[in-house]
């Protein structure tokens, strides 16, 4: 047996297929979690791997975290862990599950929720129904610090609802020119349909060279300072790491599988910059995914 296949086996020993049903797990205390939505311009530049090794990053100090798919044409959070979800958010809708029977646990005991759900599933329902969702989303609202929803790439309206009812997002791109263009075109289409300031902050993939993130991050910052006259922050950069690759072949997250590697050691730094401005945020300031949907739902009526 190589080592390889080794990890592979001591990683899914790990991953809890499902969380005990209609048992409803310890609450972390009395605020709500963040709403983070991670999104990109385009397909094809990590947007979901990073999603879920950042998820794992805060995980690994100690934040409770819940990833919600919502890429509802291509959702792949599962499969990057080498897991089948049984059930999903859909089920709670149309199954009147809990929303404990479709939470289930991933790589490392990461939890996730498959999305499965269409925007327009929530206007078409009864009030009885629609009363039983919101009371089973509000259950999440003090079980986790961070709620990481991870979207379809591209711009679309459900995109500019799902950030402009999240408590901030996270942009991801690469060095490519049209990752950096559908960046822009992102954060251009965004700002059209609000009067407030969204926040967003940058993160940069698969750079060559710290050179070359620093430039992408500049190319689009100085774009939205002088056209849209916009501040966008940069979070951070993940360079180019042949390890990320072999992750995703192999199905086990790179943060987990390669600790050390140039990758994750990036992770690292991104988890250290994001993490001490968040927690300065009382918990007033956040929405919560209560807020989150309900804010859609009402943005659709």
């Amino acid at each position: 047996m190589d080592q390889a296949q080794s990890l592979r086996e001591y990683m899914h020993q790990l991953n809890v297929q499902q969380a005990p049903k209609h048992e409803m797990p310890e609450k972390i205390g009395n605020h709500s979690a963040r709403v983070i939505t991670v999104t990109s311009g385009k397909g094809g530049v990590g947007k979901s791997n990073f999603t879920l090794n950042f998820a794992l990053g805060l995980n690994a100090v100690g934040k409770k975290v819940v990833v919600l798919d919502l890429d509802l044409s291509t959702a792949n959070i599962n499969i990057l862990m080498g897991i089948t979800a049984r059930n999903s958010l859909a089920d709670v809708l149309h199954r009147q599950k809990s929303v404990w029977d479709v939470l289930e646990k991933g790589t490392a005991g990461i939890d996730y929720i498959s999305g499965g759900l269409e925007i327009q599933d929530l206007l078409e329902l009864d009030p009885h129904t629609l009363s039983f969702f919101w009371s089973q989303i509000q259950e999440l609202q003090t079980y986790a610090d961070f709620i990481l929803l991870d979207t379809g790439a591209g711009i679309s309206k459900e995109l500019v609802d799902f950030i402009l009812a999240s408590d901030e997002t996270i942009l991801v791109t690469t060095p490519e020119p049209t990752a950096i263009a559908d960046s822009y075109a992102v954060l251009k289409t965004v700002l059209q349909f609000t009067r407030q300031t969204p926040k967003f902050r940058l993160v940069v993939n698969r750079a060559q060279s710290y050179r070359e993130a620093v430039d992408t991050s500049r190319a689009i910052k100085n774009a939205s300072s002088s056209f849209l006259k916009f501040k966008l922050v940069t979070l951070g950069f993940l360079m180019e790491d042949v390890h990320v690759r072999q992750s995703v072949r192999s199905q086990l997250p790179f943060f987990i599988s390669y600790p050390n590697c140039e990758a994750s050691k990036n992770m690292k730094q991104i988890i250290h910059s994001f993490l001490p401005e968040s927690d300065e945020f009382p918990s007033t300031s956040t929405n919560g995914i209560r807020n989150f949907f309900e804010k859609i739902f009402l943005s659709r009526k």
